[in-house]
């Protein structure tokens, strides 16, 4: 049976790390790196692709918006009459908003939502 990971030695985690170092400076990508080339590259998935980096654009368009207001999460959250958990969660991409969500994030940060 195989060890877990959590119970592994310090001397097995090292030898861990040199075996993936090793295989890293010779070019052999780890399963995790095929698996993530292989789901990138199928054309099955580009539509989901283009949706997940198109709402990433937004929420660091969101953030950066905020930074710029000089405002924390809880301000933020407060201005809009929300919780900072929800704010959080929006901010790294896990809630869908609703354009008038939006909007009132933007309203918050003295910003107007442009459509292009």
């Amino acid at each position: 049976m195989k060890k877990r990971q959590e119970d592994w030695t310090d001397e097995e985690i090292i030898a861990d790390i040199d075996d993936i170092v090793a295989k890293a400076r010779a070019g052999i990508p780890d399963e995790f790196e095929v698996e993530r080339d292989a789901y990138f590259t199928d054309p099955a998935n580009q539509a989901e692709i283009e949706a997940t980096f198109a709402r990433m654009e937004l929420v660091e368009a969101m953030y950066k918006a905020r930074r710029e207001a000089g405002l924390t999460q809880k301000e933020i959250a407060k201005r809009m009459g929300t919780n900072p958990t929800y704010i959080a969660a929006v901010e790294r991409g896990r809630k869908n908003i609703s354009f008038s969500t939006l909007a009132k994030y933007a309203r918050a940060c003295g910003k107007k939502v442009v459509l292009m």
